[in-house]
């Protein structure tokens, strides 16, 4: 089973949105999906309630707790509760006992969606540490190199203590870019003239369409407006380029 984590230590960059849409992409090509949400303010839980399965996202950090599969779809969710915030005032024990966990649903799963709370602490280690892959979306408006190195060095610094090397990291995606923004525009040249080999091959333009989707429930190319059937087709451009990446990283490539 691989594992992307998608994670920024800003609020407001489009993480869940990333999580869903990949989630149901992922679904939509027969692959056995497993999303789980340790952001406590459960949105992504509360945009895919529809694929609630027994286990919540907080009992994964809990010896002995297994993720059953739901019968009738290909996508099941651990939801995201309240209690998730107590997990941060775990000890490190949590951190091994959710890859003990997620090496058992691992049989279960082709892959899992993590999607991952604004801020550092003990769950958002645990799921870098428990990550065959990570993908950082940023926010251009927020955007500045120095937010961009803690960013990395957060994810350098956990694979190295946890001795996980083999995490790849997918890079820094440009989310909700305002693409009539000079500002954004100029920010985006910068990052890729400063950290390019960090920087994600695409971007996930600001549409309307995306708070419809997640409103409605339903991927944002499933909406039958032609600002959502466009911003459907640029994010599943993204969508497949992140597949592609992971598939070629899990191949040696």
């Amino acid at each position: 089973m691989k594992t992307i984590v998608i994670n920024n230590q800003k609020g407001g960059v489009g993480k869940t949105t990333v999580a869903v849409h990949l989630a149901w992409y992922m679904a939509e090509t027969n692959l056995r999906v497993l999303v789980i949400d340790v952001d406590a303010q459960s949105n992504a839980s509360d945009t895919l309630r529809h694929y609630a399965g027994s286990t919540l996202a907080a009992d994964l950090f809990k010896p002995g707790m297994r993720v059953v599969p739901r019968d009738d779809e290909s996508l099941t969710l651990a939801p995201a509760d309240s209690s998730l915030t107590d997990l941060d005032r775990s000890d490190a024990a949590a951190i091994t006992t959710l890859q003990r966990n997620l090496a058992i649903a691992s049989d279960q799963f082709d892959v899992c969606v993590i999607d991952t709370p604004p801020s550092l602490g003990l769950r958002s280690v645990g799921c870098l540490v428990v990550a065959s892959h990570v993908l950082a979306p940023i926010y251009l408006e927020d955007y500045s190199i120095k937010g961009v190195k803690g960013l990395m060095q957060t994810v350098i610094g956990v694979q190295r203590r946890y001795g996980r090397q083999d995490t790849k990291f997918l890079g820094l995606l440009p989310s909700n870019f305002n693409t009539k923004s000079p500002r954004q525009r100029m920010h985006l040249e910068q990052l890729l003239r400063e950290a390019g080999k960090y920087v994600f091959p695409g971007q996930i333009v600001a549409r309307d369409g995306y708070a419809e989707a997640v409103a409605e429930r339903l991927p944002v190319w499933k909406l039958k407006r032609r600002s959502a059937q466009e911003a459907g087709r640029e994010i599943r451009d993204v969508l497949a380029k992140i597949v592609a990446q992971m598939d070629e990283s899990a191949h040696g490539a």
